[in-house]
C-alpha cells in the first residue's frame, strides 16, 4: 500500500513539473517558427526580420552570458541590440528614443524567459543549453545568423563593436 501510494505521488509531481517546464517554454517562440512567420519577399519584411532575430538572438546571448560568462558571447549581445534598434529605427523612423526604450524593456523581458528556462533546465537535466531543445536550437540559429547579420550593418555603414 505505501509502494503503490509512493508511486502515485512520484507520478504526479513529475507530471507537475513537467507542465510548468512545458508553459515555460511555450513563452518563447523558437527561432525556427518565428523564422517560418517571417515575410522575406518584401524589404519591410526583411527589415522586420532582422529586427525580431536581432532582438531575439540578443537577449538569448545576454542569458547565456549571465549564466556561463563569455565575452564573445557579450559582445555579440551589445551588437544585436544595437542592431535590432537600428532597424526598428529603419522600419519606424521615428521618436528613436521611444524605439530605444522598447527594445531594451523587450530585451530584458525576453531575457528573463531564457534565464528562467536555462535555470529550470539546470535543476532538470544538469545543464544550461544542451539538453534544451529550444535554447540549443536557438543558439545555434543565432550563431549562423549573427555573421549575417553583421554584413547588414557593415553595408549600412554601422560600427560593430569587437
Amino acid at each position: 500500500m505505501k509502494i503503490t501510494k509512493f508511486i502515485n505521488i512520484l507520478v504526479l509531481a513529475i507530471f507537475i513539473f513537467n507542465i510548468n517546464y512545458v508553459n515555460s517554454e511555450d513563452d518563447i517562440i523558437s527561432l525556427k517558427d518565428l523564422y517560418k512567420q517571417q515575410n522575406l519577399k518584401s524589404e519591410i519584411g526583411k527589415l522586420k526580420y532582422l529586427s525580431h532575430f536581432s532582438l531575439q538572438c540578443s537577449s538569448l546571448f545576454q542569458a547565456i552570458n549571465e549564466v556561463l560568462p563569455n565575452n564573445n558571447i557579450l559582445l555579440a549581445s551589445i551588437n544585436l541590440q544595437e542592431g535590432a534598434i537600428i532597424t526598428k529605427i529603419m522600419l519606424q523612423k521615428t521618436e528613436q528614443r521611444k524605439i530605444k526604450e522598447e527594445i531594451d524593456e523587450q530585451i530584458i523581458f525576453m531575457k528573463n524567459k531564457y534565464l528562467d528556462l536555462m535555470n529550470k533546465n539546470k535543476k532538470a537535466n544538469g545543464k544550461y543549453i544542451n539538453s534544451s531543445g529550444i535554447i540549443s536550437n536557438d543558439q545555434e540559429i543565432c550563431k549562423k545568423f549573427v555573421p549575417r547579420f553583421y554584413k547588414f550593418l557593415r553595408s549600412n555603414s554601422f560600427t560593430i563593436k569587437k
